[in-house]
This record gives structure tokens, C-alpha cells and sequence, in this order.
């Protein structure tokens, strides 16, 4: 799918366009979103570029990723979608940089791609050039990945609440039976989705670098190049936070472990302390379960009560003295 996008009358103007339309006069931003092998011949044609394939997008070299051809620049970065899914993704999008219009290539549909659509049409201005659509865009990539460290922050704070217990008052008995394989589970996923944004951050690091000395070289409006400054510092301060929120998370995985550890040593004394109380009964029991012909006590007649006291007394004695030393 080809769509379009120009200012008209103080607003945004959408425009789809087939593989024998004509390039709309005015437009600025071009997006081809899972496109066909003719649609992308016809924007080839009509920006006199070669648009890379799914295949080239996909590589991880950065002369592939980022390259010039002519007066156009071609840059690929990692971009996040499905965050709030349990499966979050990254996926590869390729910005291309021309003096008629700005066109991204992709094959999924980023929330950031949405939202800065949503954004255009209330501030037609954000698409006055081609150089402010791709700086627009990128800005709304990189608040979406700061909305999505925001929201992984505040699930670290409520997993750290329930592991330590913040919440809990000072008389209250703390739950062994939470379920901290739970809280495993949530660190992973996590994790796994900060690992992505970092990934994403890396690429949008290298991305705005080329592209600030791309409009250094070829003239780039003042307004875009402060802006890719400020671009660059705002994916600083998010790698900054992301790597602080990964080493958070590790601290929490470590601290979820050591309470599992604990809890299998409470089971573990358990069972030590069950087996040390039942140890002297089952001794005594055994002696005189013994079947040989001379043993003074089976002629007594309290040897049977002699004998069961001797084995509570035995059960007792080492129960006592593991409260007295506070090991249970």
C-alpha cells in the first residue's frame, strides 16, 4: 500500500495511491507499508530511486543499513511494535531520504507510525518539508520507546513492592506461598522487551548520527538539524534509563532467586528437623523390636510404657532444643 501525505489548506492531506499514479505536487511524505513488487517499482519510478528489498533490509551491516546513492540516503533502523503484547517484536524500517519527498519502507505497523499521523493531522506543520516529516517521525519512535520505559519502570516498581514486601505492615505474617515462579515470568518478559527497545535505541543511535552529518554535508534546514540534536540527546537519556531498568531487573531476578533458595532451605530444614525428632524414637523402637531370646524388659510389666515414654521423651528432648537455639 502507497499513501501520501501533504499539507493542504492548513490541513493534512491522505492520498493512496496506485502503481499508475502520479506523484501528488507537494507531498512530503511517502509510506509503503507491505508493499507489492509493482508499488514499489512505481515509487522507483517516480522518485528515480531504488528501493531496497525485504531481504536487504533485514542485514545487519551498517554499510547496508546506512548508505547514500546519489541525493538520496537510505537508513534502516530497528523499530518496536506488539510492546504491549507478550510477545513484543522489532521491526526492520527503512527511511529514505530524497529532495521531492521523504518515503519509509516497512512491513509492519508500528503504534509510533499512528500516533504520528495523529499528530500531523492536528499540527499540519510538523509536515511543512520532507526533512521535518523524517525528523517528526523519529521523534514519535523515540517517545514511543520513552512510553514504553516508562511503563516497564513502573512494573519493576510494583514486582519490587511485592518481592520485598513495602506494602506489608509490620505485624504482618509475610506470604511464603507467593507465587515467585510468577514473578520470574514477568522479569523475562521484561527484560526481553527492554532488550529490544536498547536494540531499537542502537540503531535509531547510528541513524541519527548519519543523518546529521547527511544534512551537514547537503545543507540541511537549521530547524532540522537542531532538531536531530535534540533527537540525539533524547535517545541518550533512553539508553541511559534502559540500562538502568536492565540492571534493575537482574537486581530484582537475584533477589526473586535468593527468596525461592530460601524458601526450598525452609522446606529442606523441614524435613532435616522431622527426620533428627523421629531419629531417637525409631532407635529405641528398633532395639526393642529386636527378637532375642534374653531381654530383661519383655518381662516387665511397664516395659511397654517404659518403653513408649522413652520414645516421646526421645521425640521431645531434640524438638526442645531446636526452639531453645531459635532454629525453628
Amino acid at each position: 500500500m502507497i499513501t501520501a501525505y501533504l499539507p493542504h489548506g492548513g490541513q493534512l492531506q491522505r492520498i493512496e495511491l496506485t502503481p499508475d499514479s502520479t506523484l501528488p505536487e507537494g507531498v512530503v511524505w511517502i509510506d509503503l507499508l507491505e508493499p507489492s513488487q509493482a508499488e514499489a517499482k512505481a515509487v522507483e519510478r517516480l522518485l528515480g530511486i531504488e528501493v531496497p528489498t525485504r531481504e536487504e533490509m533485514q542485514e545487519i551491516e551498517i554499510s547496508s543499513r546506512l548508505y547514500r546513492e546519489g541525493d538520496a540516503s537510505f537508513m534502516t533502523a530497528n523499530i518496536l511494535y506488539h510492546a504491549e503484547t507478550p510477545q513484543p517484536q522489532t521491526t526492520a524500517v527503512t527511511f529514505m531520504r530524497t529532495p521531492r519527498a521523504t518515503v519509509t519502507l516497512r512491513y509492519a505497523d508500528p503504534q509510533s507510525f499512528r500516533q504520528f499521523v495523529a499528530r500531523a493531522q492536528r499540527q499540519p506543520a510538523l509536515l511543512v518539508s520532507p526533512d521535518a516529516a523524517l525528523c517528526g517521525i523519529l521523534d514519535a519512535v523515540i517517545d514511543r520507546a520513552a512510553d514504553v520505559l516508562e511503563i516497564g519502570s513502573k512494573d519493576l516498581d510494583t514486582i519490587s513492592r511485592d518481592i520485598f514486601g513495602y506494602d506489608r505492615k509490620p505485624d504482618e505474617v509475610p506470604d511464603d506461598e507467593s507465587d515467585l515462579e510468577a514473578v520470574v515470568r514477568k522479569l523475562g518478559h521484561i527484560e526481553d522487551l527492554n532488550s529490544r527497545i536498547r536494540d531499537s535505541l542502537l540503531s535509531l543511535t547510528r541513524l541519527i548520527a548519519f543523518l546529521t552529518l547527511t544534512m551537514a554535508e547537503q545543507r540541511g534546514t537549521k530547524e532540522s538539524r537542531t532538531w536531530l540534536k535534540t533527537l540525539a540527546r533524547d535517545v541518550q537519556s533512553l539508553n541511559e534509563q534502559a540500562a538502568f531498568l536492565a540492571h534493575k531487573g537482574n537486581f530484582l531476578l537475584d533477589a526473586t532467586l535468593g527468596l525461592i533458595n530460601i524458601q526450598q532451605t525452609k522446606i529442606i530444614k523441614i524435613f532435616s528437623v522431622a527426620a533428627t525428632v523421629f531419629l531417637p524414637p525409631t532407635l529405641i523402637a528398633s532395639i526393642y523390636g529386636m527378637n532375642f531370646q534374653h531381654m530383661p524388659e519383655l518381662n516387665w510389666n511397664f516395659g511397654y510404657p517404659m518403653a513408649i515414654l522413652l520414645m516421646i521423651a526421645s521425640a521431645v528432648l531434640p524438638y526442645w532444643w531446636f526452639k531453645r537455639k531459635g532454629w525453628l
